[in-house]
């Protein structure tokens, strides 16, 4: 797939519209750190503004929107995983030229559905004509790409990416992971799905998203071992004792891999 070349005008409209945010003289230090920042940023010193930056995320007073900024920083940078990490750890709702960038990133690093479902998202908030238009030829791209049934190499891809990332970068092996499951899906027969779903749970239980992996491992019709802890687990996590019990039990019955912590979690578990 062949990029777009609409980096540089979101860049323009963004340092415009967000200039002014940090306001005209920020009172504390963190504030003014992000001013510096934001100020480098639109003046093309990218790796000064990621300096300002990484020291307004250090302060306990770090604004809850730093992805906002960090973000593009980062993806100017060409740093595009630790874009993606800041964008989806963020727990600020984006605005429009925020989850831009996301899609920017997620295409960037090849997560394609990922993408696609960012930009179909932008295109019902008004983002103006020509972001819009870039917008639609972004899915458009990917659409074409996905033309035909997905063969087993582009899931082979996607799931291989997310266990090479898992133990040492669980938020960036979630996408991966997540754009496997959703590709996957697309395919006419089941390819590795109870692996791809299993090492979904688990990077998901490793970032604190229980509810997440509960929705996705709770109605696989035919659970692995890995998928029932990563599923007892998550039960576990949200303190929902009564599924999760039946579960760690068979766990611990089976003796397996997991029935060491299986055991040691059902002792955790309220009666």
């Amino acid at each position: 797939m062949r990029s777009l070349c609409v980096a540089g005008l979101v860049i323009c409209v963004w340092t415009h519209a967000r200039a002014d945010d940090a306001g005209p003289a920020a009172p504390s230090a963190t504030g003014r750190h992000l001013l510096t920042g934001v100020r480098a940023f639109k003046d093309g010193r990218y790796e000064e503004a990621l300096v300002e930056l990484r020291v307004v995320a250090r302060a306990p007073d770090a604004p809850a929107d730093l992805a906002f900024y960090l973000g593009p920083t980062l993806y100017k940078l060409g740093r595009h995983r630790e874009a993606l990490a800041s964008f989806v750890t963020s727990h600020a709702t984006p605005d429009a030229l925020t989850a831009f960038y996301l899609g920017e990133t997620c295409y960037q690093l090849k997560l394609y559905r990922k993408a696609r479902a960012v930009f179909v998202g932008l295109r019902t908030r008004g983002l103006g004509p020509v972001l819009d238009e870039a917008a639609a030829r972004y899915v458009d791209l990917i659409d074409a790409a996905y033309h035909a049934e997905p063969d087993t190499s582009t899931i082979d891809y996607y799931a291989g990416l997310g266990l090479e990332l898992a133990d040492g970068n669980p938020v960036v092996a979630a996408e991966y992971l997540d754009e496997a499951r959703q590709v996957e899906a697309l395919a006419k027969t089941r390819y590795r799905h109870g692996e791809i779903v299993a090492a979904l749970g688990k990077a998901w239980n490793a970032t604190g998203h229980a509810h997440a992996t509960v929705e996705l491992l709770a109605g696989e019709p035919s659970p692995t071992a890995e998928t029932s802890w990563q599923l007892a687990r998550a039960y576990a996590a949200l303190g929902d004792g009564v599924p999760a019990r039946p579960l760690l039990e068979a766990i611990v019955n089976a003796r397996g891999a997991n029935a060491a912590e299986a055991a040691a979690l059902l002792m955790t578990l309220k009666p």
